[in-house]
């Protein structure tokens, strides 16, 4: 009689359990990978804060090259400005890239820092990130705007987009 009831209640167990292993298939995420689909990117006040915290170790983050809109581009870029454009956009990838860098070897490498001191970092790591993904789009769209206006074929030597 024992076992019945064990087997029972690892039948019922199991039956319950099935309706989210099923869900988790559907939607292309197996179980093991839960945590990506709950995974919850920093809030600005976050980021915010994580730039200040990680200021004593890594320094602050250089504000990041402003780059015209497509439509403020067009017929207004010339291709000497979209070099400079992309000189600018280069020093800020290595700046971020550096950042980053300090952020793994002194923050997060750091044993003895406080649980939220790391948390704040990776949001300051996730928002230097985003300002290099911002900067770079704005600097793609100028590129867009540049080909797109040149009426004589001289479109930009480069790619407008990485292709990272």
């Amino acid at each position: 009689m024992k076992m019945y009831k064990i087997a029972f209640a690892s039948i019922t167990l199991a039956a319950l359990a099935m309706p989210g292993v099923a869900e988790s298939v559907k939607d292309g995420y197996r179980p093991q990978n839960a945590a990506q689909r709950n995974y919850k990117a920093c809030k600005v006040e976050a980021i915010t804060q994580g730039l200040q915290t990680v200021v004593p170790f890594c320094g602050a983050l250089p504000e990041r090259p402003k780059f015209p809109s497509y439509d403020e581009a067009w017929n207004r870029t010339s291709k000497e400005e979209l070099d400079v454009y992309a000189q600018k956009l280069a020093r800020f990838e290595s700046d971020v890239a550096r950042y980053q860098t300090c952020i793994t070897n002194r923050v997060m490498a750091d044993g003895s820092l406080p649980t939220i001191t790391l948390d704040y970092a990776a949001c300051a790591d996730q928002g230097a990130v985003e300002q290099l993904a911002q900067s770079t789009e704005e600097w793609g769209m100028s590129c867009m705007a540049y080909n797109d206006s040149q009426t004589n074929g001289k479109t930009y030597p480069k790619s407008c987009f990485p292709t990272q």
